[in-house]
């Protein structure tokens, strides 16, 4: 008889239904996430380009005081669910989601009421009484997302990004479509309300109805909001304070300077942007949920990991922004009328900025999945700081250009920090970082002739 101990086991059968692999996943959610991004793109710059033809700069102006406050209430209405379900183990578990949805429910109209309270200081400040209107209205976005289904975090967490790209194309396609057909018919800033309006509407609708998962309903457990305040108390801070660092810019140039300007800036600042938007997507979407597993099953991956998806990501913003850098002007020129022609050498003072800005932007998304969200709000209240006082700094020395140069500077200030941060995690990256800073110090030398007459 032979030795059962020498028989070879049977090969095990596949699983059909097993996980595809990490690198797997994010390979594709990298591609689904990228080709939304610049789906995305390409409408949103399509359809700046009629609103420039049927607004004047000062009318664009005031639409760009109106999407900040859109984007704020987006942002702060969102508490740090998302990013509380995708880190947490329990992120999966029925009565978490249903707690997380019903906080955020309830967070969508406090901030509703706020942007009523806030409508008429608001008009004050800047000194345009349509404001007093436009708020109250454009609040009703923040209570409209606060009911958008936890489905959508839910597939994030599981990097199953095609339909979660597909949605949001679809809601902001419908969106567009309302907002260029009243600029049209109207030539108004309502345009954009309604458009904002229009999106969060159907985003929130088909979040329930195309995405499988389980059902929201309201529902409270003392546990899961236990859990849901540990990590989100931070979260909800760095919230407040990344629209801050993103948007306080022109926050602050609506009132130091007219809102011709601002308008003229904010075409600029929209495509030297660009890079560092893309890899910010990037990071939330496919890397932050990468991070949060490697940490959670093979923590000794993260470092190699973090310099692959650094490389590479470095490699494609430092392509848009040289290309900025050098045909800002010739893009500018081509695109728009003469009335935005000093849009052409902003966007060429920020993309300088943008490649010190995109190292740093890198390293993104890894204190958020080692859950130091304390750390994150430290480095954006940095990043705050330093980009209040450059843009008053600049200003007094050099008007308009002062404050441009003083806001591509930021990212100078803000890196040490960065790098003695994640040298305390084991996390900085010298091999990658020096050799790049020295290129950037290059690049800005030698720029200095060209922009010199600014």
């Amino acid at each position: 008889m032979a030795d059962p101990s020498l028989t070879p086991s049977p090969e095990p059968t596949p699983d059909p239904a097993a996980k595809p692999s990490l690198k797997a996943r994010a390979i594709r959610g990298s591609m689904w996430t990228l080709g939304g991004y610049g789906a995305n793109q390409v409408l949103r710059f399509a359809s700046n380009l009629v609103l420039t033809r049927l607004l004047f700069p000062e009318a664009f102006g005031l639409m760009s005081l109106v999407q900040i406050f859109l984007q704020g209430l987006e942002m702060f209405s969102d508490i740090g669910i998302k990013p509380s379900i995708i880190h947490d183990k329990r992120g999966d578990d029925p009565a978490f989601l249903n707690t997380a949805w019903t906080i955020q429910a309830g967070r969508g109209v406090g901030l509703w009421l706020l942007s009523c309270a806030i409508a008429f200081p608001a008009s004050q400040f800047y000194r345009e009484p349509m404001l007093t209107q436009l708020l109250p209205v454009v609040g009703l976005t923040a209570l409209i997302s606060g009911f958008t289904s936890t489905k959508l975090p839910t597939a994030n967490r599981n990097l199953r990004l095609g339909l979660v790209t597909s949605l949001e194309l679809t809601s902001y396609v419908v969106g567009l479509v309302v907002m260029v057909f009243c600029a049209w018919r109207y030539e108004s800033v309502w345009a954009l309300v309604a458009g904002g309006l229009v999106d969060s509407l159907v985003r929130m609708t088909l979040s329930h109805v195309m995405l499988p998962g389980i059902p929201n309903r309201f529902h409270w457990e003392p546990e899961a909001f236990k859990s849901l305040y540990r990590f989100g108390r931070w979260i909800f801070i760095s919230t407040a304070l990344t629209f801050l660092a993103g948007q306080g810019d022109r926050l602050i140039l609506g009132r130091l300077l007219d809102v011709r300007f601002l308008g003229v800036y904010t075409i600029a600042v929209t495509l030297a942007r660009f890079p560092r938007q893309a890899i910010s997507q990037v990071i939330d979407r496919v890397l932050f949920p990468s991070y949060a597993e490697l940490i959670r099953d093979r923590p000794e991956r993260v470092y190699t990991n973090l310099r692959k998806s650094r490389l590479t990501l470095i490699g494609i913003g430092w392509g848009i922004s040289l290309t900025f850098i050098l045909f800002g002007p010739t893009i500018i020129n081509t695109l728009y009328d003469e009335r935005y022609a000093d849009a052409g050498w902003i966007i060429q003072i920020i993309s300088l900025g943008s490649l010190i800005g995109v190292v740093g932007g890198t390293y993104d998304g890894i204190l958020m999945a080692k859950g130091k969200t304390f750390l994150v709000s430290f480095l954006l209240v940095v990043q705050i700081s330093v980009q209040l006082a450059a843009m008053v700094i600049g200003y007094q020395l050099n008007g308009q250009p002062g404050v441009v140069w003083g806001l591509a500077s930021v990212t100078w200030f803000a890196y040490p920090v960065k790098a003695i941060i994640f040298s305390k995690f084991s996390l900085w990256q010298p091999e990658v970082d020096i050799p790049v800073l020295g290129a950037a110090i290059v690049i800005i030398w030698g720029s200095t002739y060209m922009l010199s007459s600014i």
